[in-house]
C-alpha cells in the first residue's frame, strides 16, 4: 500500500497542532521537512505526524520549541515523558507463531487459550496496536502463501472476532460519552478491521454503537440520526472500489454536517481521492488514535469542564 501524504489541513486536524502553528514551527525552528507536491503544497508522510504529536507534547510539558525542535525521535519521547506503550517484539513473535500453528492444525482450544492469555498480558492498547495488526496481518499473508488452507483462515478470523467482541465489551463506558456508530458498507463482509476501529475509539473514552458488517447505505445513516452518533467508521477491505466510493458518498450525503465520517480498511486509501474532502482517511489506527485525542482536545476547549 502506498504511504499516504497528508496536506496540512489534515495534518493539524489528527495532530491537533493549529496550521498557523505548523508553519511557523516549521519556517523558524526547521522541526519539519515536509515535500511538496507539484503545485507547491506541503505534504507530509505519517512519520512527520508522530513527530508533530511529540514535539506538541514536548511544548505542553513546558518545554521551549526552539530547545526541542531538531531533537530526534528517541529524545522526544524520552523528553515527553516515555515512549507509547510497547510490547517486547520476541513476546508478539512469540504469540503470532503459536497462534498461527493452532489454527494451522485445527487446535482451536489452544488457540483460544493464547488469545486469553494475550488478553490478561496485554493492555487494550496494545492489543490493537502491537498484537492483533501483525496478527491479522501474518495471517492474511499465510492464506496468501497457501501456508493457510482457507478453513484454517477463517478459524483465524472467528476467534480473533470473539475476543475482540469481547474486549469490546470489556472497556469501561462513560454515559455522558460521545457515540461513535461502525460498520461496513453493504458488500463488505470482512469486519475485523471495523472491530479495530471500533476498539480503537472506545479506548479514548467513546461510546460505540457496533453495527456489524455488511449494511445497506440507509441502515448505517438511519441508525447514526437516531442514535445521535457524533462519529460514523467505516471499513472497506474488499469491495469494489467505484461501489466502495459510491457507498460512502451516499452515507455522507445523509447525515449532518456535524457527524464526523472515517475511513479505514487496507483499501481506503485507494478511495481516498473519490469520497471527498468531507470523509477522513487515516493511513492507520495510529493515526486515527491520533485524530480521536486531538478531537477530544478540541471538544474539551471548546464545551468547557463538565457540568460548567
Amino acid at each position: 500500500m502506498v504511504e499516504p501524504r497528508y496536506r496540512i489541513g489534515t495534518l493539524s486536524r489528527l495532530s491537533g497542532v493549529s496550521t498557523h502553528l505548523i508553519r511557523v514551527w516549521e519556517r523558524r525552528y526547521d522541526a519539519l521537512e515536509p515535500d511538496r507536491s507539484g503545485g507547491g503544497a506541503r505534504l507530509y508522510a505519517p512519520a512527520d505526524l508522530e513527530r508533530l504529536r511529540l514535539l506538541k507534547r514536548a511544548v505542553e510539558l513546558g518545554h521551549a520549541i526552539g530547545q526541542v525542535a531538531r531533537l530526534d525521535r528517541d529524545e522526544l519521547e524520552r523528553l515527553s515523558g516515555g515512549a507509547a506503550e510497547r510490547v517486547a517484539d520476541d513476546e508478539v513473535r512469540s504469540f503470532i507463531d503459536d497462534f498461527t500453528a493452532a489454527v494451522q492444525h485445527f487446535e482451536s482450544e489452544r488457540a483460544e487459550d493464547l488469545l486469553v492469555r494475550a488478553s490478561l498480558t496485554f493492555s487494550p492498547r496494545a492489543l490493537v496496536f502491537d498484537v492483533f495488526g501483525p496478527l491479522l496481518a501474518r495471517i492474511g499473508s499465510a492464506w496468501a502463501g497457501k501456508e493457510l488452507c482457507i478453513a484454517s483462515e477463517h478459524l483465524a478470523s472467528a476467534l480473533v472476532r470473539d475476543s475482540l467482541t469481547g474486549l469490546l465489551r470489556r472497556i469501561p463506558k462513560r454515559a455522558r460519552a460521545e457515540l461513535a456508530a461502525v460498520s461496513t458498507p453493504e458488500g463488505e463482509n470482512h469486519e475485523l478491521g471495523a472491530l479495530l476501529a471500533a476498539v480503537t475509539i472506545a479506548i479514548r473514552g467513546y461510546r460505540i454503537l457496533y453495527l456489524g458488517p455488511n449494511l445497506p447505505d440507509a441502515e448505517i445513516v438511519r441508525a447514526a440520526r437516531e442514535s445521535k452518533a457524533a462519529i460514523v467508521a467505516l471499513s472497506v477491505v474488499s469491495l469494489d472500489v467505484d461501489r466502495a466510493v459510491r457507498a460512502i458518498r451516499a452515507i455522507a450525503a445523509g447525515l449532518p454536517e456535524h457527524v464526523d465520517i472515517v475511513l479505514g480498511g487496507l483499501t481506503s486509501q485507494e478511495l481516498r481521492e473519490g469520497v471527498g474532502p468531507r470523509v477522513l482517511v487515516p493511513g492507520s489506527l495510529l493515526e486515527l488514535d491520533h485524530w480521536l485525542e486531538a478531537r477530544s482536545e478540541r471538544s474539551e476547549r471548546s464545551s468547557g469542564p463538565i457540568g460548567r
